[in-house]
């Protein structure tokens, strides 16, 4: 097995120009693109006359596949490429986050009271039983 010099990769030109081609031709992919479709596309590589496309799911991987000719015609008309076969792959979905607990906020004792006060204060009714039961839920919660 042999490993390349350190002064093979020092040729930042040649990594610039790389650079610059990819990012021009993923221009054109988002160009001819519908403008739903564009904050889909994540990425592109050319290799060996093949594209492959990468998106963020299956389903807009589908609606891109409606416009495979015309993104191989303006690849091939706006560069040097000669672009003979399209492929649309999905990225993997980023890893699983744990959703953070939220914080809730229960009012202060003397609120809950002073709910419980209007309640009995008022009339008998829908609104008197909805303060009262929602006074005593809010009592048991901040405890």
């Amino acid at each position: 097995m042999s490993f390349k010099s350190a002064f093979s990769f020092s040729n930042t030109s040649a990594v610039q120009h790389h650079l610059a081609k990819h990012q021009k031709i993923l221009k054109i992919i988002l160009s001819v693109s519908p403008a739903q479709i564009q904050p889909h596309i994540k990425d592109c590589v050319i290799n060996h006359n093949k594209l492959l496309i990468y998106v963020s799911s299956a389903a807009w991987a589908s609606q891109l596949r409606f416009f495979h000719s015309q993104i191989k015609e303006a690849v091939n008309s706006q560069s040097n490429e000669k672009i003979e076969q399209i492929r649309i792959r999905i990225l993997s979905p980023p890893p699983y986050e744990k959703i953070k607990k939220v914080k809730k906020l229960i009012p202060s004792t003397e609120n809950i009271d002073l709910l419980r006060n209007n309640a009995t204060s008022t009339t008998e009714g829908k609104l008197k039983s909805a303060l009262l039961k929602l006074s005593h839920t809010l009592q048991q919660h901040n405890q």
